[in-house]
């Protein structure tokens, strides 16, 4: 228990509570807002850093470093130990922010100890607070614990009010946090940017995201963690804390991108992991999100407050280009005429006229062009890269050769003359077609300024953070469809990030006609709002296939309790919700997920165990079930791989077709395999029938599955993964993410057979395959390539110079990396270092987990090891 300071008495608050606290902080609250806050300044502005004869001069509003803040109340104050879940909501009014007020010097970081908050400034270079984070982290309602929503424009600093809160949730509250991020690229830019939090406070960061992280989570004798998760994986975490008891390890939870809620399936998860914790845990729930119209809906949902302000840090001005005409786009969402452009000298390389926003700008500064589908991206990087000028193309040449080297290394030698040409030039694309090595180095060259230009589909607004002076919109579309509100509000928010440049702008492109006007109405259209998944029968049996299996709810009555906490209930109501909840459970019990005692006692039968196991849908479950089934009634065939190959074939991959590659791999598949495929309703007939026909296969299609089974095959031999790719005609990114679901896949397939007794074989036999197909190739190197960031040439490169197991390259510094191995680049040095560093740990930590299962006493230990030495 953490003792309370010297400094706090016991204070009637002017409501009539007693309160523990400074008698400051019990004084009535004054608004720290000066009442001329919003008065309108004028000044004039350039569009580009350049002398360029033509010049605009808007009239914008005076960027003021205080905001007005609007904080949505949903509960009367209470008293701090009231359970959460009692408290009553009432969104009816706005609320005063709850401040402890007084000079700067004396703001102690939401209760961090001095030397605590002295070491994080310290470490972030932090200069000084905005004024919005001191109001948000002086509120006492976020200082005692209560949930909070923080809706601010991208790039406003709510990183730093997550950090702050998982610090203090450690050092003084001694409990661990979990940081829910949208990507496993963001998980592992996180990892980075926390590690420095390891050694300094002792506090263990752990990555779960792709094939990271333990389940269930290894147990610290002393340290508290960070657990920094991908949407997925959090929810796989929270499941098996509930399912050991030791949910209450868990003191904070904080979601980024808490607006993706509304998204489809991953936004559901994000709703369901959070109804789990406040169903079953008890602790700070801090969201981070866009503005929302339907915020209130959100912040009831979460028994939270809304600390809400339109603040940015860099000025952003936001710009249409329709023909050479330039407009502004206002505060109301209105464009404004603001100036027209020289004519277009390169108008027929360049009919969008890019190269004449990139005027500047580059080599100084770096630009984002967006682009709407992958084939476009990469015709705008060559175009860009032949009509830059030659001072720029000659700029950092040596780096650039660097970052070729070092990607060739990572990719088997071999990567695209494209993109070979475009990085030359310090241009470059960045979309799903690249592997992850290649966009990582993609991405840490343009960090270090050695690229200038990117140009990337819509995914990389939300997937990784890469800033910069200038967002330029080749056109308002994503592949064919009109761009949205919340997408086009990631992109520009990707311009004049704080800490980058003093400010940014962003251009769209606008096409005249029924491009304008379908942008325009988007510009001017009400903020996004979010819905619950939940509404879907699909994803709502799922949800209490987890609740039952998990023993959170045992009956109608108890799973309509745990679904008040829910958005759904928010949304729809109590009536509503029991109404679909009974529905769905009729479902589960009609498809033998679920069974119902005479009592109405709910449990999950073997089938749901199964489908709890495997993190499946219902859907997913019923069909597996079949299919896995059907292969072992039809014999199990071990002349090949090629059997299991198929039946790990994800449902949801699909690519277009070589019908003559596929004809020449079936026909030289064993007589006894083809029998298999026949069993499978894909006999030689159908085959050839397909063939002739030319029929567009779908995902999960048996035929569209046998094609991706011939090339897993292909990897099974060893192939290189580049060779497999140009073989098939598909994207290298395409390939690698189908491995890894394959991979995934099989993972499933083995925990859905543990919890089948008849299915044992494939849960023997699948392991084997899942380490052959995870890029290993010569034994003394498979654990060094567990290293972030080491595929099999790095993994080479660190043998031969002496690093010869994680231990020696956890040993090393970042430095010593750079100077022993070739093309390595300081960020990725950086990672692998620490990646090494967690490796270690975390089998040091898991012997000391068995020796504690086994009883033995760790004093005894540590004085056997003082006796010996």
């Amino acid at each position: 228990m953490t003792p309370v300071p010297a400094t706090h008495q016991t204070v009637r608050a002017q409501s009539g509570r007693l309160l523990r606290c400074t008698p400051k902080a019990a004084e009535p609250y004054q608004s720290p807002i000066p009442e001329n806050a919003s008065e309108i300044a004028t000044k004039n502005v350039t569009l580009t850093d350049s002398a360029n004869p033509t010049r605009c001069t808007p009239v914008r509003r005076q960027q003021k470093r205080r905001s007005n803040v609007a904080i949505t109340p949903l509960r009367k104050e209470v008293d701090v130990a009231t359970p959460r879940r009692s408290t009553a909501l009432s969104l009816s009014s706005l609320a005063q922010p709850l401040l402890n007020t007084g000079p700067s010097e004396d703001f102690d970081l939401c209760g961090l100890p001095k030397a605590v908050k002295d070491t994080f400034i310290e470490k972030r270079n932090i200069k000084q607070l905005y004024d919005w984070q001191k109001e948000c982290l002086s509120d006492h309602r976020i200082q005692r614990g209560s949930n909070c929503i923080v809706s601010l424009p991208t790039g406003a600093g709510k990183t730093l009010i997550a950090e702050v809160l998982m610090i203090r949730e450690a050092i003084v509250n001694k409990r661990s946090s979990i940081l829910v991020l949208p990507y496993v690229a963001i998980v592992q830019e996180k990892i980075t940017s926390l590690s420095v939090f390891e050694e300094t406070f002792g506090i263990r960061i752990e990555e779960y995201a792709a094939n990271k992280g333990r389940i269930p989570p290894i147990k610290r004798r002393k340290e508290v963690s960070i657990y920094v998760a991908t949407i997925e994986k959090a929810n796989t975490l929270i499941n098996s804390l509930i399912e050991t008891g030791e949910l209450d390890r868990i003191g904070l939870v904080v979601v980024d991108e808490l607006h993706m809620i509304g998204d489809g399936s991953r936004g559901t998860i994000i709703e369901q992991l959070l109804c789990k914790y406040l169903t079953k845990g008890f602790g700070q729930i801090i969201g981070m999100s866009a503005t929302l119209s339907n915020i209130n809906e959100l912040a009831g949902f979460l028994r939270a407050y809304v600390y809400s302000t339109t603040f940015r840090p860099v000025e952003l001005h936001e710009y249409v280009r329709i023909e050479q005409n330039m407009w502004k786009i206002n505060s109301d969402g209105e464009l404004e005429h603001n100036a027209v452009l020289p004519a277009n000298r390169l108008s027929k390389a360049d009919p969008d006229g890019l190269c004449q926003l990139l005027i500047g700008v580059i080599p100084r500064r770096s630009v984002l062009i967006f682009c709407p589908t992958k084939k476009s991206c990469e015709s705008v990087a060559l175009m860009v890269a032949r009509c830059v000028p030659e001072d720029v193309r000659k700029r950092r040449i040596d780096d650039r050769k660097k970052v070729l080297e070092s990607m060739k290394e990572d990719c088997e030698g071999l990567i695209s003359s494209a993109l070979e040409n475009t990085i030359l030039a310090g241009v470059a694309y960045h979309h799903s077609g690249l592997t992850h090595e290649e966009r990582k180095h993609i991405e840490a060259a343009y960090s270090d300024g050695v690229i200038c230009v990117v140009c990337a589909t819509s995914t990389l607004a939300a997937g990784v953070n890469m800033p910069a002076r200038r967002v330029i919109i080749k056109a308002p579309l994503v592949g064919c469809a009109p761009l949205g509100k919340a997408q086009y509000m990631q992109m520009v928010g990707r311009a004049g990030r704080a800490g980058f440049d003093q400010k940014g702008d962003s251009i769209t492109i606008v096409r005249p006609g029924l491009e304008e006007r379908q942008f325009r109405s988007m510009i001017a259209s009400p903020m996004i709002s979010c819905s619950s998944g939940l509404a879907r029968l699909e994803y709502l049996t799922a949800f209490i296939v987890d609740l039952v299996t998990l023993k959170v709810v045992n009956s109608l009555d108890s799973l309509c309790e745990a679904l008040t906490h829910t958005l759904l209930h928010a949304q729809i109501g109590y009536a509503a919700v029991r109404n679909v909840a009974t529905e769905a459970i009729a479902k589960l019990k009609e498809d033998g997920l679920l069974v119902e005692d005479d009592e109405g006692v709910l449990s999950s039968s073997q089938l749901g165990t199964a489908t709890f196991a495997a993190n499946l849908s219902p859907l997913e479950a019923q069909r597996l079930s079949v299919d896995l089934t059907s292969s072992l009634n039809n014999g199990l065939v071990f002349s090949s791989h090629f059997h299991l190959l198929f039946t790990i074939a994800p449902y949801d991959a699909a690519c277009p077709v070589d019908w003559n590659l596929f004809h020449d791999l079936y026909t030289a598949l064993s007589e006894s395999e083809k029998k298999l495929l026949s069993s499978y309703g894909i006999p030689e007939c159908v085959i050839l029938q397909h063939i002739v026909k030319r029929k567009q296969l779908e995902a999960g299609e048996p035929a569209m599955r046998l094609y991706i089974g011939l090339l897993l095959q292909e990897i099974w031999k060893q192939q290189p993964h580049a060779v497999v790719a140009d073989k098939f005609g598909v994207d290298r990114g395409w390939l690698q993410s189908t491995l890894q679901n394959a991979i995934a896949q099989a993972a499933a397939v083995a925990k859905f057979s543990e919890k089948i007794p008849s299915l044992w074989p494939l849960r023997l036999l699948l392991p084997e395959l899942v380490q052959r197909l995870s890029d290993c190739v010569v034994v003394e190197l498979i654990p060094l390539m567990a290293i972030d960031c080491v595929k099999r040439g790095r993994a080479r490169q660190l043998y031969a110079a002496g690093y010869k197991n994680v231990a020696k390259v956890a040993k090393a510094s970042y430095k010593d990396l750079l100077r022993d191995i070739p093309n390595l680049s300081r960020f990725n040095a950086i990672r692998m270092v620490n990646s090494a560093k967690a490796i270690l740990r975390d089998q040091v930590d898991e012997k000391m987990e068995e020796l504690d299962a086994m009883g033995v006493e760790f004093s005894e230990i540590e004085q056997r090891v003082k006796g010996t030495s």
